[in-house]
């Protein structure tokens, strides 16, 4: 089978197909384009998802911490405590272990969010780190919450840059290729992405704003203004971006032209024959919304740069614009870019 995420067919046949139903107490599981799951705790909702880290090497402790959370904060919700499981090489040392755990401690601590439990072990079934996080968030009763689906004429925002993530982890773990062909500015830049890869911040914020609707949920939570959001992970800007128009079944076309970039990233991207709009991008946010100017307004007013690159249709044609105008069709998400440094 190929490296990365499994094709939509593959994850409908081989797993989603094969699964229980759900019971009564969980309003919301596992499918395609959905991150999270939403189970009902007494009158209040938990919010949970479980992301792995294959190819963060000897970063996968930050970025453990902030993939599972930014899954909960992709809902609007503050994340409160996270579980960590780490699968180690046989060749790797008690420091490089010990190291991880400092490294998602240190991001933990910096969120507010709890690790409260988890597993470690060395094994060779695995030739490089392996680290998998489960984030949970609870959303108290009368707090505003995303309908949960992106709807037709919604406007798709997305926030900071596209490529953080890969470009920092091309950058730190592929710095040799990067060396005499991108100047060093631009790789200490992209160094520095790791800061940048949380988006609980923005998150919460959408999450916060009440629809200008007044309008309620079928479980009675009140509306945001985000109608859906999703952090930007494998597959890139390109295949959130689909998914979040599947799992709404409606269309959407994302204008190449106004997906924002970093220099750095645009960069390292040439230099390693990267294709950006499908290369990870945790630390960006992209948001579903009926109402653009508020949602841009506060983040602006809160100090989160934000771009609209694209519009929901009522179609469920997913499409793009190139940049030289022209449309075209979106193919579902393959492998993520980042697979294709050796």
């Amino acid at each position: 089978m190929k490296i990365g995420k499994l094709t939509d067919e593959q994850l409908e046949s081989l797993v989603l197909s094969r699964l229980p139903a759900l019971s009564m107490t969980t309003l919301s599981g596992a499918g395609i384009g959905a991150d999270c799951a939403w189970v009902r705790v007494g009158e209040d909702l938990m919010v949970t998802s479980s992301d792995p880290i294959t190819a963060g090497g000897k970063a996968s402790g930050t970025l453990a911490i902030h993939v599972s959370c930014n899954d909960i904060a992709a809902c609007g919700v503050k994340p409160s405590g996270i579980l960590i499981v780490i699968i180690a090489p046989p060749s790797a040392t008690e420091s490089d272990i010990s190291d991880i755990v400092d490294q998602a401690s240190r991001e933990a601590s910096s969120l507010g969010v709890d690790i409260v439990g988890g597993h470690t072990e060395v094994s060779d079934a695995v030739n490089s780190f392996i680290v998998i996080s489960t984030a949970f968030g609870i959303v108290k009763k009368g707090t505003p919450v995303p309908l949960g689906k992106a709807m037709p004429g919604d406007s798709l925002i997305i926030t900071k840059n596209a490529a953080i993530e890969g470009s920092f982890i091309a950058a730190s773990e592929h710095r040799a290729l990067l060396d005499g062909k991108v100047c060093e500015t631009f790789i200490n830049e992209a160094l520095s992405y790791d800061a940048m890869i949380s988006v609980v911040k923005e998150g919460s914020i959408c999450g916060s704003i009440v629809s200008g609707t007044a309008k309620v949920r079928e479980d009675g939570f009140p509306l945001s203004a985000a109608d859906l959001m999703h952090d930007v992970t494998e597959g890139g800007v390109f295949g959130a971006a689909f998914e979040m128009a599947d799992f709404s079944k409606c269309g959407v076309t994302v204008d190449m032209n106004l997906v924002p970039f970093s220099e750095a990233s645009k960069a390292i991207c040439e230099c390693l024959d990267l294709d950006p709009f499908r290369l990870i991008s945790s630390g960006a946010l992209m948001i579903a919304t009926p109402e653009p100017d508020r949602v841009l307004a506060k983040l602006e007013q809160e100090g989160v740069k934000a771009t609209v690159i694209g519009k929901f249709t009522d179609d469920k044609a997913v499409k793009y614009i190139d940049f030289n105008g022209f449309e075209h069709e979106l193919p579902p998400p393959g492998a993520d870019e980042i697979y294709k440094i050796s």
